[in-house]
């Protein structure tokens, strides 16, 4: 059976070797933790320029669209006189018809 200084040593040995491994575990968990800081550091950098960038074509594309709505206001505008034109061209075609259409039934008959 061990005496007490053996066994004294033992536990003293097990807790050197325990403060050891803690302490080398500790010194891993801070370099991984110093890692995973940068890695997010980088990740919140890369996400507010993806927001800038987001942001900037956000603002074209309404500028665009703000064009487009303008030559299609354009376009609907330039229809809607084509259309009234066009009415006013199909009155005229319509009078020359029923003039014509007078016209020739006064005329005598050939045969």
């Amino acid at each position: 059976m061990p005496t007490q200084e053996e066994r004294l040593e033992t536990v003293e040995y097990g807790l050197k070797q325990f403060k050891t491994e803690t302490i080398k575990a500790y010194g891993e968990t801070a370099i991984e933790l110093v890692m995973v800081k940068g890695l997010t550091e980088d990740a919140v950098k890369r996400l507010a320029s993806l927001k800038t960038q987001i942001e900037q074509q956000s603002k074209q594309v309404n500028t665009q669209v703000e064009a487009i709505n303008t030559h299609l206001s354009f376009l609907q505008e330039s229809a809607n006189k084509t259309d009234k034109r066009l009415d006013a061209i199909e009155a005229q075609l319509t009078e020359h018809k029923t003039l014509l259409t007078q016209i020739l039934a006064r005329l005598p008959e050939r045969l």
